[in-house]
């Protein structure tokens, strides 16, 4: 009932200082906003319905406000989930994180596994979404808890040691993919956002390249906070474990030898992220001006090459099976990498929920009340409010709104309006854009904050409490190296 009475109640009693049009997307955008953070309908439904409603009410025609669907960041995302699908689908994914775990610098030791868990997640969530990347490394984590168990002594108090570790390990490895998410453009729905709302509203094109050297420091430094924390407030039941690394050598031997399949997929993957990477390379090597660094610009844009990756999965064989004049006359054919009903299991509901949010923020700032929102932001705080300020004030907020909302719908929310306030505040608005969106990675204290929180609280093995006092330490780690990154790191670096 909310959410109509909003919507209702902002159309007929007009705020001073707004157009019409502006005065109909305000309504529209609270509207959006109710759905989104009670989810009485899927955050996809929502995101397609604030559009459909601007055309209704005359905001904008059709071609205009459902434009954004056809950004080309939105292929970026559907390229990127096909590709990391496939991965998922020949069990390469699971193979990789079985082969760290195994690794000699491991040698039985239960804090150094923590310490892989962590790394190997951070790792994967840089190109794989840090939902998947969980959903794939909760499995091997409880698998590698049930172990350790199994080959510590039966001590009362051993054991309670124990299941305080299994708890850190699985609660570390959540925040370590959100964490990791941060790292590149497709790592987190949010970081698409940005990407999309720097080019709308400002024309500033980060590539994918000057993204993760922004980004990638960033993540180490509270990927490392987040460790230290955690190392030191679990300790392992045992300092050494024998028969560990046997354990996790048998779960990968289980999965036999290499496949063919997941050659080729991997091969795939790493086709796009050279093809990703090609127009900063080329940039760096040879110059802005020469002919192949502007080709590469023209040509290789994310978007084009995450679809023309994706496409080979279509075409590329799993196998070298034998392709013979028989087999052709009998009508059998070759097993591609992904067939579509592969392709057809990626998050569409996200790619549909970030068309949405480009349109809303479209519609946002074309009717003007971006402006007079930011505007008046500027006025409560102070105009010219210091940089400090506002940078630890949109930091919290962003925050605190995704510890019960997806960051996705938050960043959605927030940055139409970030942008004019920013500006308003004689502020270079891109550092600001680019602290929400971190922040929005750097929720931690409840399992609704992030899907990566909710699976690990699914398993049974974390409590709330312990959750929300370790997740408190890091948001508040956040804010801190947050506030900073934005008032001198990003204004230092300055790619744009």
């Amino acid at each position: 009932m909310l959410a109509p009475l909003v919507f209702i109640g902002l159309l007929l009693a007009p705020m001073p200082g707004l157009s019409a049009p502006a005065q109909r997307v305000l309504a529209i955008a609270a509207l959006t906003a109710v759905l989104w953070i009670s989810e009485v309908i899927p955050l996809a439904v929502s995101a397609l319905l604030a559009p459909a409603l601007a055309v209704l009410l005359d905001v904008a025609p059709a071609k205009q406000v459902f434009a954004p669907f056809a950004h080309p960041l939105i292929f970026l995302f559907i390229g990127g989930f096909m590709l990391a699908e496939a991965l998922s689908v020949h069990g390469f994914d699971r193979r990789a994180a079985l082969w760290l775990l195994c690794r000699p610098v491991v040698r039985g030791s239960p804090a150094r596994a923590l310490v892989v868990v962590a790394l190997t997640a951070f790792g994967f969530s840089m190109w794989i979404n840090n939902t998947a990347t969980t959903a794939m490394m909760i499995p091997i984590a409880v698998g590698l808890c049930t172990s350790i168990r199994g080959l510590c002594p039966t001590d009362p108090e051993l054991l309670a040691r124990q299941r305080r570790y299994e708890e850190g390990m699985l609660i570390t490895l959540a925040c370590a993919a959100s964490i990791g998410g941060i790292c590149t453009p497709i790592g987190t729905a949010a970081n698409m956002i940005a990407l999309g709302e720097l080019d709308r509203a400002l024309g500033v094109h980060l590539d994918f390249l000057q993204w993760m050297a922004i980004c990638v420091p960033i993540a180490i430094v509270a990927l490392i906070v987040m460790l230290a924390l955690a190392c030191r407030r679990w300790p392992p039941a045992l300092e050494q474990v024998e028969g560990l690394t046997d354990s996790v050598r048998g779960d990968l031997a289980a999965l036999g030898p290499v496949s063919d399949a997941e050659r080729r997929a991997l091969s795939v993957f790493l086709l796009a992220i050279a093809g990703w990477l090609a127009p900063s390379l080329l940039r760096l090597g040879l110059g802005e001006g020469a002919p192949a660094t502007a080709w590469a610009r023209r040509a290789l844009p994310e978007g084009v090459v995450a679809l023309l990756a994706a496409t080979l999965l279509f075409v590329v064989p799993a196998s070298r099976t034998a392709r013979n004049r028989q087999s052709w006359a009998q009508g059998r054919r070759w097993t591609p990498l992904m067939r579509w009903a592969d392709a057809s299991a990626i998050d569409w509901g996200t790619v549909l929920l970030f068309g949405g949010g480009l349109a809303l923020g479209g519609l946002t700032v074309n009717s003007g009340l971006a402006d007079v929102i930011g505007a008046r932001m500027d006025g409560w705080l102070g105009h010219g409010a210091a940089p400090l300020l506002l940078l630890f004030a949109i930091a919290t907020l962003v925050i605190l709104m995704t510890e019960l909302v997806s960051n996705t719908a938050t960043i959605n929310m927030l940055l139409p309006v970030v942008i004019p306030l920013a500006v308003h505040a004689g502020m270079d608005p891109v550092p600001v854009v680019l602290t929400a969106t971190l922040a929005a990675s750097l929720a931690f204290m409840l399992p609704v904050s992030t899907p990566p929180n909710a699976i690990a609280y699914g398993t049974g093995l974390v409590r709330i409490p312990t959750m929300i006092r370790f997740g408190a330490q890091l948001n508040l780690m956040g804010l801190v190296l947050l506030t900073a990154v934005g008032a001198w790191f990003l204004p230092a670096v300055r790619f744009w």
